[in-house]
């Protein structure tokens, strides 16, 4: 290989990686320069005790705004849904309304020194509502499905939304 293509195969191994570089970089540059999420919401749910009989399936929610946050439970339906969680200066009352294929349960606040003031809601996945159209629903196992259908199992979402995660 003669000196010339030498020369010519370092200079594009050079800018080759300068863009990398640069791109990483920029990379770096914008993950700052994004809002961190919904950390109040999320510290507060840090904070929620669920009863031990549900289990997570899912976290979602932050929306256009990146403020609020959304945990998805499925455990026996035989526990009222305002049972199912506590935490710091936790009130839930009986709400009614929809919101998409959820239906709302309960609605309240809670606070702490570290989340500040939260807007809270208890949403349940209808029974009847096939298919399993959300993300973290179809991580369900087809017992797990069968059970929420038979009305033995039921599938909550806390939605929390702090006031600090606003700004």
């Amino acid at each position: 290989m003669g000196q010339r293509n030498r020369v010519w195969i370092a200079i594009a191994c050079v800018s080759a990686g300068l863009l990398v570089v640069g791109a990483v970089g920029c990379l770096g540059v914008l993950v700052l320069l994004l809002p961190d999420g919904p950390k109040h919401a999320r510290e507060y749910l840090s904070q929620v005790q669920v009863d031990p009989a549900y289990r997570q399936i899912g976290e979602g929610g932050q929306g256009n705004c990146n403020c609020n946050l959304e945990y998805t439970y499925v455990g026996p339906s035989q526990v009222e849904a305002a049972r199912v969680f506590s935490g710091p200066a936790l009130t839930l009352q009986p709400s009614e309304g929809s919101i998409a294929a959820w239906d709302r349960l309960l609605t309240g606040e809670g606070a702490s020194e570290a989340s500040g003031h939260c807007r809270l809601a208890v949403y349940r996945y209808p029974r009847d509502r096939e298919p399993f159209d959300e993300w973290n629903l179809k991580k369900l196992s087809t017992d797990d499905r069968a059970l929420v259908a038979s009305g033995d199992l039921v599938v909550l979402r806390l939605y929390v939304s702090c006031e600090r995660d606003y700004g």
